[in-house]
């Protein structure tokens, strides 16, 4: 039990970090051109690779208030927050508005840079601590006041444009409340999510973002999505219109971090089609995703993470299962290879097949993103070949799980799959088609950029899903 508990508690970890670490990440992860030629070019050692190029974003400084306003502006905090407390009427507004700018148009002061985190967490405390989650007209005039300003740092310093893009993801109209064992959800303000869709992919006119920036756009528009997509009218717009910006970034350029944050972000749209220009629905979610499974060009990391959302995807009507088992079983097979020949560790190859597993059978009580059905393939999804994809790849996913149980505390140096479960996995034959449904691209074909819809596209409201459980062994 020990064990288990250890081997869960390290798959938490490594699927829920934290978003400053997300931060880091994301910069590090950012390609920028080199300041150099290339190695060869500057008759540099082979191999060599010079240090990137400091992005201009580094070097703007824009502040947009004054630190005697900041400092002035003290002096009112008891009445700005009589006033979140209160009605939204008589001067109220426009204190709060005041206190808002000055709040949040603090964070580009150059001064202030190495308390940015701190600032932005008492800005949202503002609103989390002193409005009523029942006054919910001053919940929402409240959070408007902060996206407004906020998006006024958008094209000011990179540290400034990382934290505003945070700000507006993780604003509620009511916080996370623990329940005992179990928390009540947060209902997240969803009017920010137009902002961060500006952010991940430029409008015409608009300033263009580097890529950490994006990322962590994408990271909270994924959440107001999935934690306050409910609060949408029926006919709203906004969750197709998030799912064709996903899709376009998937089509361009950006590093496997990037890609990844976008496909986990485009399933919290709750969406099984996306309309077209002809107002026609259209499964480019699903295609996108299983297009990532089978591209061999896409890490092992992406690629299942690809896979297991497909497992919480709405399945729209007519999906042929036989492309997606092919795909799974490959990628299961190259994860088996790539560990006994020692090209990953075995705590990689543990990350990568229990999303595989996990997009079969879902954890107890998970649902889809629409919340209609159970998740896992085997329930979304329920052909023979399906089924024949989870019982070849079972095997594998359980011989791992087992050396890591064994080995225990001590950690896991080395693992082996059996070579009998991976020639099963190499019996597969390609299907003849590796479309999803009639008149469809093949999953192998390179995606293309989506349609954009009619006015009168109209996505379905959609429920949110299930608790989270550990995963099965």
């Amino acid at each position: 039990m020990r064990r288990t508990t250890d081997i869960n508690r390290t798959i938490k970890q490594r699927y829920f970090a934290p978003i400053a670490a997300l931060a880091i990440a994301g910069v590090m992860s950012w390609s920028a051109t080199p300041c150099f030629g290339q190695a060869g070019d500057a008759g540099l050692p082979p191999g060599f690779r010079p240090p990137p190029q400091i992005p201009k974003e580094f070097g703007i400084e824009k502040p947009l208030v004054k630190e005697d306003e900041v400092t002035a502006w003290k002096r009112k905090r008891p009445e700005f927050q009589n006033a979140l407390s209160g009605k939204l009427a008589g001067n109220a507004p426009k204190v709060i508005d005041e206190g808002f700018r000055v709040n949040v148009l603090a964070l580009s002061l150059t001064e202030r840079r190495d308390q940015l985190t701190n600032d932005r967490k008492a800005i949202v405390r503002y609103v989390d601590q002193f409005v009523p989650d029942k006054n919910v007209d001053m919940k929402k005039f409240a959070c408007k006041a902060i996206i407004k300003h906020a998006t006024s740092l958008l094209d000011g310093n990179f540290h400034v444009r990382l934290q505003a893009a945070i700000l507006i993801g993780e604003l509620n109209l009511s916080p996370e409340v623990p329940l005992g064992v179990k928390t009540k959800p947060a209902v997240a303000c969803i009017d920010g999510l137009p902002t961060l869709l500006d952010v991940i992919q430029t409008p015409e006119g608009g300033v263009d973002q580097p890529e950490p920036v994006r990322i962590l756009a994408t990271l909270g528009a994924g959440r107001l999505l999935k934690e306050g997509r409910h609060t949408l009218k029926i006919n709203s717009k906004m969750p197709a219109d998030a799912a064709r910006r996903f899709l376009t970034q998937l089509e361009g350029n950006g590093s496997d971090w990037y890609h990844q944050r976008l496909i986990e972000a485009i399933i919290q749209t709750g969406l099984a089609n996306v309309p077209n220009a002809q107002n026609q629905q259209e499964p480019v979610i699903v295609e996108a995703l299983a297009r990532i499974l089978a591209d061999p060009g896409r890490s092992l990391r992406l690629r299942s993470r690809a896979v297991y959302l497909l497992g919480r995807t709405p399945m729209p009507a007519g999906i042929q299962a036989a492309p997606i088992a092919y795909a799974t079983v490959k990628l299961t097979k190259q994860v088996a290879d790539e560990l006994n020949q020692r090209r990953i560790k075995p705590n990689q190859a543990l990350f990568y097949l229990n999303d595989i597993f996990l997009a079969f059978k879902g954890r107890p009580g998970e649902t889809t993103t629409d919340g209609r059905k159970a998740a896992g393939l085997m329930s979304t999804l329920n052909q023979p070949t399906t089924k024949s994809a989870y019982e070849d790849a079972l095997p594998v996913v359980q011989t791992i799980f087992r050396q890591f149980q064994q080995a225990g505390n001590n950690g896991l140096a080395q693992a082996t799959i059996n070579t009998s479960f991976v020639e099963k996995l190499n019996g597969w034959m390609q299907p003849d088609d590796m479309a999803l449904g009639a008149g469809r691209p093949k999953i192998t074909d390179k995606m293309r950029k989506p349609a954009a819809a009619t006015e009168k596209a109209a996505p379905p409201q959609a429920k949110r899903g299930g608790n989270p459980a550990n995963p099965a062994s």
